[in-house]
C-alpha cells in the first residue's frame, strides 16, 4: 500500500493553522484584512499597524506533533519549506525564480508560522527582497558550524534539506542558524510584537489574587482606558491616512503605474513614530514590493526632481525603474524636507559596503 504524501491529521492541521493567521495579525494591531485562499496557498491583504498596506504569502513552518514522544525534542526547531525541490540542482536560482513569480502576484513579503496547539508561537514577516540572501546566509552559516564539528553527528545542512530549500525560524543547537533571519534588516517578529490590549495585563493585575472576598469594587481611573484610547485613534488614523494618499495619487502606484488595488500600500516617507507622522505630504502610493525596496533603502527618490534612484543590488530587476519621475502633478508633491531627509538615508546606503 502506497503511504499518502498528506494524511487527513496534516491537512486538518493546515486548515486550523491557517484559519488562526488573521485574528492573529488582528491582535496585532493589523486592520482591513483580506484571507484569500487558492488549493493549499493563502495570501493575506492586510494593513499594518504602522498604516502600510501589505501583501503576504503564508508560509507554513512544519507541523509540531505535540502529543507524540518527540513533543520535546520538536519544540526544539521550527523551519519552512521555501518550495518542494530545486531544478537541475541550481538552488539559489530555483528560489530566485519561486520569488519572482510572487512578485508577479504583487506579494512583498512571505510570512512563515509555526503553531503550537492553539497558539502561534513564530511568525517570521520577511520581506521578499531578502528572502534569498537569508537563505543563503543560513546556508553558510549551517555548512560552518558542521565544518568545525559543532553539530555533532549532523552532517545535513539545514537550509539545504534534501532537495528542498528551507528556512529555519528555530534551532535550539544552532541558534546563529536562526539569529540568521531574526536578525536581518527588514525581518519582522510578529509573535513578540505587541499583542491587542485584551491579550495583555500590567505586572500588577497578573499578580493579582483573583479572590476578591471581602473586598468592595471601587472604580479606578488609570492608564488602562488611556492605552486603548490611543491605539482606537491609531489605528482609526492608519485607515484615514491610507485612504487619504490613496485619493490624492487615485489609486496608482507613484513609481510603476500599477492600479491593481489589492497591492497597492500606503508609504511613510520618514517612518511613522506618532500621529504627526501620518501627515498626507509624508506619504506616497506604492506597490507591495515597490514599498518594501523604499523601506529598505534600496530605491531613493530624489527630492528636487522626484527622479527614482536605484541602489546597485536591484539594478537587475528592477533596472527599468532608474530615472523615471514619480507620477504624481506639481500639486501632489510630497514634502520636500520629508523626501531629503529619506533620500539623505538612501546615499547612506549607497556608501555602506555590502
Amino acid at each position: 500500500m502506497v503511504r499518502p504524501f498528506r494524511t487527513s491529521e496534516s491537512l486538518e492541521s493546515e486548515r486550523v493553522t491557517r484559519d488562526k493567521v488573521g485574528e492573529f495579525l488582528r491582535r496585532r494591531g493589523f486592520v482591513d484584512i483580506s484571507d484569500q485562499r487558492s488549493g493549499h496557498g493563502q495570501t493575506i491583504v492586510a494593513t499594518s499597524p504602522n498604516g502600510d498596506r501589505l501583501t503576504m504569502r503564508v508560509h507554513l513552518c512544519w507541523r509540531r506533533e505535540t502529543g507524540s514522544r518527540d513533543s520535546n525534542r520538536v519544540k526544539t526547531y521550527s523551519a519552512a519549506q521555501l518550495l518542494a525541490r530545486v531544478k537541475n540542482g541550481n538552488w539559489e536560482g530555483s528560489i530566485r525564480e519561486k520569488i519572482e513569480r510572487s512578485k508577479s502576484k504583487g506579494i512583498g513579503h512571505w510570512l512563515f508560522v509555526q503553531r503550537d496547539d492553539e497558539q502561534i508561537v513564530h511568525a517570521a514577516l520577511v520581506p521578499l527582497s531578502e528572502l534569498l540572501p537569508i537563505w543563503c546566509a543560513q546556508r553558510d552559516i549551517s555548512k560552518r558550524l558542521i565544518d568545525q564539528g559543532k553539530m555533532g553527528r549532523r552532517r545535513k545542512n539545514h537550509a539545504m534539506n534534501g532537495s528542498s530549500p528551507t528556512l529555519w525560524l528555530q534551532d535550539d543547537r544552532a541558534q546563529e542558524v536562526a539569529d540568521a533571519l531574526w536578525k536581518h534588516q527588514g525581518v519582522r517578529n510578529l509573535a513578540e510584537s505587541a499583542t491587542a490590549i485584551s491579550e495583555r495585563l500590567p505586572d500588577e493585575e497578573a499578580n493579582r489574587s483573583e479572590s476578591t472576598d471581602g473586598a468592595h469594587y471601587v472604580p479606578q481611573e488609570s492608564d488602562r482606558r488611556q492605552i486603548v484610547e490611543r491605539q482606537i485613534r491609531e489605528r482609526r488614523g492608519q485607515q484615514q491616512f491610507r485612504d487619504a494618499v490613496r485619493k490624492r495619487y487615485a489609486d496608482r502606484c507613484l513609481v510603476t503605474g500599477c492600479e491593481v488595488l489589492a497591492v497597492l500600500e500606503a508609504a511613510h516617507i520618514t517612518p511613522y513614530r506618532g500621529e504627526n507622522d501620518s501627515h498626507i505630504e509624508n506619504g506616497l502610493l506604492l506597490r507591495a514590493d515597490i514599498h518594501t525596496l523604499f523601506d529598505l533603502d534600496l530605491i531613493g527618490i530624489e527630492p528636487n526632481g522626484l527622479r527614482v534612484d536605484l541602489h546597485p543590488g536591484i539594478e537587475k530587476e528592477y533596472g527599468y525603474l532608474a530615472g523615471k519621475e514619480l507620477g504624481c502633478s506639481q500639486a501632489q508633491r510630497p514634502s520636500l524636507e520629508a523626501l531629503k531627509s529619506r533620500y539623505q538615508q538612501f546615499q547612506e546606503r549607497l556608501a555602506r559596503p555590502e
